[in-house]
């Protein structure tokens, strides 16, 4: 089902908008050779423009609502954010899983971090989604060891809802899922 799934979204610095072919040159810019960023992101290392070229291209072509983030100031692209519906086992999560749900992944280039902007960026989806598309809750995830997303949801407001445990290239990682009750958004914002 559809709702007001946003094209382009506005705010005081940034649009946030799709991907498109022209956005490469920035992108490849900012993820190219970065294994933390990779790491961080728990993706294959993208260590050739062929790398970058592939993680771009599913992004663009594959990814529904996955989005640049540029930066008004100059144009340019300077970070990305995915949208994906999210849902739980009933079974496993019964207190979640009749809701509806949004999950979010989001990352900003290195020159950029610290300013405000992936907060930004990240709330202003976050009340398009609960205030355009209805969503109950959203989720978003980090590794135990990505301190920047941790803070970044503690201060947006996500609470800790379980940690898991995977083997992720050869090491085992720990995930935190914590999730943003609508209810917690709006009233935080009062």
């Amino acid at each position: 089902m559809r709702y007001a799934e946003f094209k382009c979204l506005e705010t005081e610095r940034l649009i946030l908008r799709k991907f498109r072919e022209e956005d490469f040159e920035d992108y490849c810019g900012f993820s190219l050779g970065d294994p933390e960023r990779d790491r961080m992101m728990g993706r294959s290392p993208l260590n050739t423009v062929e790398d970058v070229r592939m993680n771009f291209d599913w992004l663009k072509n594959k990814e529904e609502r996955a989005y640049v983030l540029v930066l008004k100031e100059n144009g340019r692209v300077i970070g990305n954010l995915t949208v994906y519906n999210r849902g739980y086992d009933a079974e496993e999560h019964p207190e979640i899983a009749h809701l509806k749900g949004f999950g979010l992944s989001f990352g900003i280039s290195n020159q950029y971090k610290r300013q405000g902007l992936i907060y930004e960026a990240v709330s202003a989806v976050i009340d398009h989604l609960f205030e355009e598309e209805n969503a109950d809750y959203i989720a978003a995830g980090h590794f135990t060891y990505n301190i920047p997303s941790r803070e970044l949801q503690k201060k947006l407001g996500f609470q800790p809802y379980f940690r898991e445990h995977f083997d992720l290239f050869g090491e085992v990682v720990e995930s935190m899922e914590n999730i943003l009750l609508k209810e917690d958004w709006e009233t935080s914002r009062t």
